[in-house]
């Protein structure tokens, strides 16, 4: 089985509501116009206000290039769930894109949302599509997964390579998951990271993956 695991540290910037710190690699880039909603899938558009309170939204930037919401607390981003559409409502582990205008980096755009200056904010985020997968050993997975130590609230796959699951993604296109996608659940069953690995290594014979997936 070729299953690949590996952790990135604990540390994170204190400005911002993050997971991780990973160095930017490139500045911000301000965009014109903003993302289409026929460019990527389920995306949808989040306005809030807020004054001195925090949006009230924690970010897993474990991944540098998909921040994904880890966590919701008090703040406008719950008020506006109250109020909003349910298709419109932020859940867990919904994409960031975009934040008034500015994509970037996980870290990026983390700091753009932890922004004390900024007041009214445009966010516009995306909804995973959940995927089953159903791999039949014998044979290699074929994937390397990053997570983080403590607290990660899933893996992403960081590589696909030779193995089940691009066997998979050949035969079922329409189904195929890709690289920054995360893990949620392992036959049937959900948990955190290290539970999540600890049911890939064991399963002998079917192995369902239940994979939220972003379509970058």
């Amino acid at each position: 089985m070729l299953l690949c695991c590996c952790a990135v540290d604990d540390k994170a910037p204190p400005e911002v509501e993050s997971e991780e710190r990973i160095p930017a690699t490139r500045p911000f880039i301000q965009t014109t116009p903003a993302f289409r909603p026929d460019s990527i899938p389920d995306v949808f558009m989040v306005s809030v206000t807020t004054k001195s309170s925090p949006l009230g939204i924690v970010l897993d930037v474990t991944n540098p290039e998909c921040a994904v919401v880890k966590e919701i607390s008090q703040g406008p981003v719950r008020d506006w769930n109250q109020d909003c559409s349910e298709d419109k409502r932020v859940m867990l582990l919904d994409r960031i894109l975009e934040v008034n205008g500015v994509r970037g980096s996980s870290i990026e755009l983390a700091k753009a949302l932890g922004n004390p200056d900024t007041q009214e904010f445009s966010i516009t985020m995306q909804r995973p599509e959940e995927r089953r997968v159903q791999l039949h050993r014998p044979g290699e997975i074929g994937i390397i997964m990053n997570y983080k130590k403590v607290g990660a609230i899933a893996p992403w796959i960081s590589k696909i390579m030779p193995g089940l699951l691009s066997q998979w993604n050949e035969n079922m296109p329409d189904q195929a998951v890709c690289i920054h996608d995360r893990i949620v659940a392992v036959n049937g069953e959900s948990g955190n990271t290290e539970e999540l690995l600890a049911k890939i290594r064991a399963s002998q014979e079917t192995l369902e993956l239940t994979v939220l997936h972003y379509a970058i």
